[in-house]
């Protein structure tokens, strides 16, 4: 049988994600925390304290790439075999541990990432979707394979970092997938619903912040990285994105504002954390 950690990435955590974090700690080997959070709350404290957790201290914000990389750093230094990375607004659905882990043992050989769907209903028949890349939530990762890629990059930050991820392992020849029928509870950032022509759709309604790392980071991994890979994803950001979010969205000065920051930063290969 394989090892299990979890990898769990902390910001300004409250009383839900200790909620989170206890759906699936218990399942797995070892479960790891790692805090990203500028200042330290009693959630922090008490995840700290707690000897069920293997807790790191980022002393500071260092992005979500360099914060799974560590935590997934450490389960590699214990020799454990596979990492569930979470996002601490996500629930696991814990009813159907033993089933997904079947599911992971069947197919573990064949991926080198596999994931879980999200927001969807549990249970059903053994089905997996093969993707190009997957959020970085819910997802079972080979570490060995992990770490031969080299990890996630640190200098995207946050956003496009499960993308990136996706295309170092199809260029090393791994493969990734999701199941299916198996899903977490997953909170994406605050949506605004769009009703069109009878269906639905969604402006993403990120800070301005969030809009300036989407946007460099994809204009850098397309301009600089792959075009091919990165066509898709490079031009709904660019048009369909933008054009949500300037009809749809409020402090639309501010953010598109932000957004020339950020292509602008990605000319001038200005990565890292936003100063």
């Amino acid at each position: 049988m394989f090892t299990v950690g979890s990898c769990t990435v902390l910001y300004n955590p409250n009383e839900s994600v200790l909620t989170n974090l206890n759906s699936y700690s218990n399942c797995v080997d070892v479960s790891v925390v790692v805090d990203n959070s500028d200042t330290k709350n009693e959630i922090s404290q008490s995840l700290k304290n707690d000897p069920n957790f293997i807790y790191i201290d980022m002393d500071g914000n260092k992005g979500i790439a360099a914060a799974l990389n560590k935590g997934i750093e450490y389960l590699n230094s214990k020799n454990i075999d596979f990492a569930l990375t979470m996002d601490q607004d996500s629930l696991f659905p814990t009813k159907y541990y033993q089933d997904i882990m079947k599911l992971v043992n069947k197919y573990k050989t064949d991926y080198s990432v596999i994931g879980l769907n999200f927001n969807q209903e549990n249970g059903g028949l053994d089905e997996i979707i093969e993707v190009p890349y997957w959020i970085t939530s819910g997802n079972f990762v080979n570490i060995s394979d992990f770490m031969s890629v080299g990890g996630f990059m640190n200098e995207l930050v946050i956003d496009y970092v499960d993308f990136e991820l996706g295309y170092k392992f199809k260029k090393n020849g791994f493969k990734i997938c999701y199941l299916k029928n198996f899903s977490l509870k997953h909170t994406i950032g605050n949506p605004i619903e769009i009703h069109l022509f009878g269906k639905t759709y969604y402006a993403m309604n990120h800070s301005p912040i969030r809009y300036y790392y989407r946007y460099r980071n994809a204009y850098y991994l397309y301009h600089f990285v792959d075009r091919q890979f990165f066509k898709k994803e490079y031009y709904k950001e660019m048009i369909v994105n933008t054009l949500k979010m300037l009809i749809y969205e409020k402090n639309q000065k501010v953010k598109f504002s932000m957004i020339r920051k950020g292509i602008q930063d990605a000319k001038c290969k200005k990565m890292g954390k936003f100063n």
